[in-house]
């Protein structure tokens, strides 16, 4: 039997070859696409994997916290926490720190928008004349933020008055031994008691309460220089509009030595000399205040080792108190960033005013107003400044001045309902009565606090100066946010980096008026874009700044961020613990919980409308988080990965029975002689499976063999394993397929499987006369309704494989697009999913143009008929043609069709953009058909007609 089967084998050397090459394409077919699919899911995990972990694994909030997207969508705008005030005990976060599998639970709580008061230093010693003895100077400053699209011209005027007269400056520290001032002044070693106890009693041109530097006229007489600002009101009280245009008018005076030098300064205390004339410009900028455990906060993201300059604050620290007079001060202590990350810069003009310049000493700020904004000016140059710089030196020479007086605290923005873009609405704001403060004098907010609020903005009661109570702010040390623990910046999580949000513009409009930068916060609290925390103290410093009125003074903390230990991926154990450890947060303290591992930015369009100070509208795009994305990779790289290894499996093992079925029909006439030599139906079974089995094994080898080059050039993950384990299951489909076309050649009736494949000539020239060509192809094919069925199936297998493939695809990038770790995986996978499609579309045109050879030559008779009776060549050619566009017509909406309805089956719907691209594949393949079809129809009128006509006859 094994030498007959070789003999066959050999003999028939064409029909065995092609056999062989489709067995061979289906095994390295089989192993490339397999492959590809372990390298898809392969690379979805190392991905996810890799950016499974952000600064933390679960998020507790208070109750209640989650807002209407986040439950809907379980996405949360950058930043949220910064719009979470208290709600969380410390309780609550030490039973969570002591469950079991936490390995850190870093508490932090939102305390509220603060003011830093630093200053812009403008040298103005290029504008003064060193032969005059007085000169006065205006300096008008214009603001701009939202990169440079909001600008506002400050309606006050600093004015320096330089004198070469000797200035006597207070020591505001004396007061609190000597509340007489009678030892506020001090000039050549003495205190001058009575300029002290007329400014105490109210016996001064300057507003009760006020502490103005003394100028010496000549004579010796003292005479206060008194401030522009309205200190206190007629009755003794404090004036508290600080956005008051009469408020933001300044006085700088600096006195000129013999020797050329300059002092400036409000106190002896900050008082400097230089031979430079310098003016400072007040500057305050809104900062973010949160405390936070300083043992936890560096365990979590290595604040302690990202110090920059100062130290680091200690744990468990507490306010430094000093009791004096009956009053209490506590010195709170902070650490700040090196930057504060706000998009805001200043220009200032210097102007010189002309002629006489008046006596100012003496005189009443409301007097000394008037009085200077009629004065003439010459204008001079133009000074600039921008936030980061300011700041970083305000900080290094230790003249930071944080406010503890006035405390904002902005909730979360509200969108308007309805389509993708999120819409933020703006709100009502009092900024008066926000920045409204009790204190003498205050600090000067930013005007921007003005512009269109997104935010809800409301003050903390009780934070206002009392007769007992006296906080205050240290600046202990600052950090670096470069610095900090680097996590991926795919999988980034709410103040993980401390780092503001920029939102960047989503169309040419906008990026072309924000020149190309992102927008960026500024000192506006209720301003859309928030800022992570600025500043930085301990818990134990909460009450010191919130005050006992506070709504949040038994619950302050916002939120816990909490780390679990043995987590190390993706991987169900470490899903499980982070899991168990939520659920137990949950069931002990009832707040809301969130699992944050494997979260991603996800891109969210935001449709910002106009500012009061000429910022348009604007379309950006702002990074939200997405929870869970890692997660949802992985189950959509598992089911995407079931999914193609069985249309894999499927493609390749209806490719393998078309290659061997129609192989064993163009053997019927042999096999049906041999039947009526008495071979019996079982010996013909087991010679045909015999060959079968022959070829398929030693293909199979070959094609396990060529797919590991083949899989390096595709860039596949082609392993020994499943290149062995494809030549077991090509030769048991292979014996499946041949197995029908076997037993049917070994029934008791050959003789039909003797008669021609077609019915004579009379048939023939019936079929040449009054027929169209497209009628004689659909005829033709209709006439041999199997292997006609067999070349349709051959191409709707490949049509609908690519389609399922296709759809396959695109609902795996559906599922995870939409975050910027999604983004990622999906264009790593591209490439593999498109090489899985690729392959099987060349399995399936294999196919087909493996059953058209085949048919040919099981054809030829039927050929050489036509031709003997009259037909051209060239006819015969469009008729083959034409019956091969037929079929492959049939086959190919068969498959698209078969296509569609498996992507619903399996996806549930049908992405965009498949339906037009199963047509392109639809059409391409019957291209391919027909191309099929023209070198077979070469083929059958390359041999002469006497053959198959003497095998017919």
């Amino acid at each position: 039997m094994w030498g007959m089967i070789t003999g066959q084998l050999r003999r028939q050397s064409v029909r065995t070859l092609t056999l062989l090459v489709g067995v061979l394409v289906a095994t390295a077919g089989f192993t490339l696409l397999t492959g590809s699919v372990e390298t898809s899911r392969l690379t979805v995990k190392a991905s996810a994997d890799a950016n499974f972990r952000a600064a933390y694994d679960i998020l507790v909030r208070p109750a209640g916290a989650r807002t209407g997207r986040e439950e809907s969508v379980g996405q949360v705008r950058p930043n949220f926490l910064s719009g979470q005030f208290g709600g969380i005990t410390p309780g609550q976060w030490r039973e969570i720190a002591g469950l079991r599998g936490v390995e850190i639970a870093a508490p932090v709580a939102m305390l509220g928008y603060v003011q830093a008061g630093t200053h812009a230093q403008v040298d103005v010693t290029g504008q003064l004349d060193p032969a005059a003895d007085r000169q006065l100077l205006r300096l008008r400053n214009t603001w701009t933020t939202d990169r440079s699209l909001s600008r506002a011209q400050d309606p006050g005027s600093v004015y320096v008055y330089v004198t070469s007269n000797p200035v006597v400056l207070p020591d505001a520290r004396s007061t609190a031994k000597d509340p007489s001032w009678r030892s506020l002044y001090t000039y050549r070693g003495r205190h001058l008691t009575a300029v002290g106890d007329a400014l105490s009693q109210g016996d001064s041109p300057c507003d009760d309460g006020e502490m103005p530097p003394l100028e010496v006229l000549p004579g010796g007489k003292f005479e206060p220089l008194c401030a522009l600002r309205t200190v206190s009101s007629s009755g003794g009280g404090a004036v508290n509009d600080q956005l008051d245009p009469a408020q933001r008018s300044e006085l700088v005076v600096v006195q000129r030595h013999a020797d050329g030098s300059f002092t400036s300064g409000t106190d002896v205390h900050n008082r400097t000399t230089s031979r430079r004339a310098v003016a400072d410009i007040d500057w305050s900028m809104t900062l973010l205040l949160a405390a936070v455990d300083p043992e936890q906060e560096a365990r979590l993201v290595g604040v302690d080792g990202a110090m920059a300059s100062g130290r680091y604050l200690k744990d468990g620290e507490k306010p430094a108190v000093d009791t004096q007079g009956g009053s209490r001060f506590e010195d709170i202590p902070l650490i700040s960033t090196d930057r504060p990350y706000l998009d805001e810069q200043l220009s200032t003009t210097v102007s010189s005013v002309t002629g006489t310049i008046p006596k100012l000493s003496g005189r009443g700020g409301k007097e000394l107003r008037g009085l200077l904004a009629g004065l003439p000016v010459s204008p001079g140059p133009t000074t600039r400044a921008d936030a980061d710089t300011v700041f970083r030196r305000s900080v290094a020479d230790g003249t930071i001045d944080v406010n503890p007086f006035v405390v904002l605290q902005a909730g979360a923005p509200r969108y308007a309902a309805g389509g993708g873009v999120l819409r933020p609405a703006p709100v009502a704001s009092d900024s008066g009565e926000l920045w409204r403060q009790s204190t003498y004098g205050g600090d000067l907010p930013a005007w921007f606090v003005q512009d269109t609020a997104f935010r809800p903005v409301t003050r903390l009661p009780g934070t206002d100066a009392s007769q007992d109570h006296f906080p205050q702010f240290s600046v202990v040390g600052t950090y670096a946010v470069e610095r900090l623990k680097g996590f991926s910046k795919l999988s980034e999580v709410p103040l993980e980096t401390y780092r503001p949000p920029a939102a960047r513009a989503a169309d040419e409009a906008g990026r072309a008026a924000l020149g190309g930068q992102a927008l960026a916060p500024n000192s506006n609290p209720g301003g859309y874009l928030a800022t992570p925390p600025q500043l930085l103290t301990t818990l134990q410093s909460v009450q010191a700044v919130t005050g006992s009125e506070s709504p949040h003074a038994k619950d302050p903390i916002s939120a816990v961020r909490v780390r679990v230990a043995g987590v190390r991926g993706t991987d169900e154990a470490s899903r499980e613990r982070i899991r168990a450890v939520a659920e137990a947060i949950t069931t002990r303290t009832g707040l809301d919980v969130d699992i944050t591992a494997g979260s991603s930015p996800a891109p969210q369009q935001v449709a910002l409308g106009e500012g009061k100070f000429g910022r348009p509208a604007l379309a950006l795009t702002e990074n939200w988080t997405a929870k869970g994305t890692a997660v949802a990779l992985v189950e959509a790289a598992d089911r995407k990965s079931v999914l193609l290894f069985g249309l894999v499996l499927g493609v390749c093992a209806l490719f393998l029975g078309n290659a061997v079925a129609a192989s064993v029909r163009t053997r019927q006439r042999e096999l049906a002689v041999l039947a009526c030599t008495g071979w019996t139906g079982a010996r013909l079974a087991g010679l045909v499976l015999g060959e079968v089995a022959l070829v398929a094994a030693v293909a199979g080898a070959a094609g396990a063999a060529a797919s590991f080059p083949l899989g390096w050039a595709f860039g596949l993950d082609v392993t020994a394993g499943r290149a062995l384990l494809a030549i077991p299951l090509v030769v048991a489909t292979a014996l499946l397929a041949g197995a029908l076309p076997a037993i049917r050649a070994g029934r008791p009736y050959p003789a039909q499987a003797l008669r021609g494949s077609v019915s004579g000539p009379r048939r023939a020239r019936r079929a040449g006369r009054g027929r169209t060509l497209t009628g004689l192809a659909v005829s033709g094919a209709l006439r041999t309704p199997s292997r006609s069925a067999l070349g349709a199936l051959a191409l709707a297998v490949g049509v609908a494989a690519v389609c399922l493939v296709t759809a396959v695809m695109w609902t795996f990038q559906g599922a995870v697009q939409g975050t910027l770790l999604g983004e990622a995986v999906s264009l790593e996978v591209r490439g593999v999913d498109v090489a899985a499609a690729v392959l099987t579309a060349a399995l399936g045109v294999f196919a087909l143009a493996d059953v058209l050879y085949l048919d040919s030559c099981e054809r030829d008779g039927e050929f050489a008929m036509l031709r003997a009776c009259g037909w051209a060549d060239t006819e015969v050619m469009r008729l083959v043609v034409a019956q091969g566009a037929v079929i492959a017509v049939a086959g190919a909406v068969t498959g698209a069709a078969t296509g569609l309805a498996l992507t619903v089956a399996f996806t549930g719907s049908i992405p965009a953009g498949l339906p037009v691209a199963v047509g392109v594949v639809a059409v391409a393949g019957v291209l391919a058909a027909v191309a099929g079809s023209v070198v077979a129809a070469g083929l059958a009128v390359r041999r002469s007609p006497a053959g198959p006509l003497a095998e017919e006859g």
